[in-house]
């Protein structure tokens, strides 16, 4: 499976914001959470999608 950035709300981004805050402060140093969905291992190819959008 390959993964792409997932798309999210402003409430999703505010809540991985407080989760990054709270790891940070539990680990002693920045940590930074990254959202992925999960994609077909053969995704349409992104010059594709722009021309059938």
């Amino acid at each position: 499976m390959k993964y792409i950035p997932a798309a999210l709300t402003d409430e999703h981004i505010h809540q991985l914001k407080e989760t990054e805050q709270q790891l940070s402060s539990a680990a002693g140093e920045e940590l930074i959470l990254i959202a992925y969905a999960q994609q077909p291992d053969e995704p349409k190819s992104l010059d594709d999608r722009k021309n059938n959008d």
